[in-house]
């Protein structure tokens, strides 16, 4: 594992549920830059863990997305979508979690 900490933001892009997941939440993490996107999901949806299971199972279909809106399957790790200099938050570092 890279022990290369940098920190993010995963902002909720939209919702069926505005009650519970609001869109433009922004949850910042700090994670290796090799954390797989599969781990990060699951980081995420830890930040809900006193919600329903109806609102746990609809964060579970969310996906990850770049600024750029290039989507992050669950085998691509954090720095395949940032420049190698990124430490701090930036526009780059900024995630979206989409329900499509």
């Amino acid at each position: 594992m890279s022990d290369k900490l940098i920190d993010i933001s995963i902002c909720i892009g939209n919702s069926y549920d505005l009650k519970n997941i609001i869109p433009g939440n922004k949850y910042n993490f700090r994670v290796y830059r090799d954390t797989s996107v599969s781990e990060l999901k699951r980081i995420f949806l830890d930040c809900f863990s006193d919600e329903s299971e109806n609102t746990k199972s609809i964060l579970n279909r969310y996906e990850i997305y770049t600024k750029k809106i290039i989507r992050l399957y669950d085998n691509n790790i954090v720095g395949d979508a940032l420049a190698e200099s990124i430490d701090s938050i930036n526009d780059e570092n900024i995630f979206y979690a989409l329900l499509i």
